[in-house]
């Protein structure tokens, strides 16, 4: 069994109770460190019960599994068990940990990163295998209702759009923006974006602004702002990301015409729009989509590839 999922999904259709009948071997990953908490968090509360512990991969070998699993134990007949980075286990326990019948018990293996042996689990098909994928670039503004509905938080629709013009669209700081609102705003029946404005600032990489510089073909000031931010990548593939979605609307303005009010950055879409064919949008979302690709893996030839970039058009 793979079963993939998206957060908004299974946060409100998986079943909640699913550990407290399964019985046997299940690997879990997710897109992001903290959906993976969140999911542990949710999966272990439907368990009902049942006796678990928590092992780290380093800690799994195999005279453990035999002790465990594959003799009669006087004292962990029925436990459950948790096996966390589970990326670090190796091949051969791996095999060791698809071979085991299990009866009245289970075994969690939680990977946390997109591994090789990640991958070679769900080819091969012998544990089953429960993921939850990240939002595509078009579904951030989807990201980010899940968060304020799961912390059940009443954000105003000026509210979000404000948050995802001006943070990075990622899923840890639509938390913890929409958590620090909460905190501050308990009795609120509605998140104005003045009440937001009043607790966050723009980030550092003003996403906006950026995204206005390129789309009215400032190139030279948008590469002079983008190679100062040499080494972090994590910023670097929030905001490629977000170029992504911006360039994607970008490409079809008629959706605007629905809304009852634009707001300046609706304005600046549709003000810049015209300067662009839809064959250069479309190779500008792929070469963005690469870069962060390349930040993701943390590969620094993106640097050698930001500043190439910079200096053609400082010399256009």
């Amino acid at each position: 069994m793979h079963s993939k999922w998206q957060i908004w999904d299974f946060f409100s259709s998986f079943q909640r109770n699913y550990l407290a009948t399964f019985n046997g071997v299940l690997a879990i990953n997710t897109f992001d460190p903290l959906c993976l908490k969140m999911m542990k968090d949710f999966l272990i509360k439907g368990s009902e019960g049942r006796t678990i512990h928590h092992k780290i991969a380093g800690e799994v070998s195999r005279s453990w599994i035999e002790e465990e699993f594959q003799t009669l134990s006087l004292f962990g007949g029925a436990d459950c068990f948790v096996i966390h980075q589970a990326q670090d286990l190796k091949a051969d326990i791996i095999d060791l940990l698809a071979k085991l019948e299990l009866t009245d018990r289970f075994l969690i293996l939680s990977y946390e990163a997109d591994s090789v042996g990640w991958k070679k689990l769900i080819k091969d098909g012998a544990i089953g295998t429960l993921v939850i994928e990240p939002p595509r670039f078009w579904e951030i503004n989807k990201l980010l209702d899940f968060v304020a509905n799961y912390l059940r938080l009443p954000l105003a629709y000026d509210s979000k759009a404000w948050i995802l013009d001006a943070l990075e669209n990622n899923l840890g700081v639509f938390y913890n923006t929409c958590t620090v609102l909460k905190l501050n705003f308990p009795e609120a029946k509605e998140i104005s974006v003045a009440d937001v404005k009043s607790l966050f600032t723009l980030d550092k990489l003003d996403q906006f602004a950026m995204a206005s510089l390129f789309t009215r073909k400032k190139f030279t000031n948008f590469y002079d702002r983008l190679v100062q931010l040499e080494g972090d990548f994590d910023k670097m593939r929030g905001f490629f990301n977000f170029m992504q979605g911006h360039l994607v609307k970008l490409a079809d303005t008629s959706y605007l015409a629905q809304k009852p009010r634009l707001t300046q950055y609706d304005k600046d879409l549709q003000g810049t729009a015209k300067l662009w064919k839809f064959d250069e949008i479309t190779n500008e979302i792929q070469r963005f989509n690469q870069w962060e690709i390349q930040a993701k893996k943390k590969d620094n030839f993106l640097w050698n590839e930001l500043r190439q970039t910079h200096l053609f058009h400082f010399s256009v």
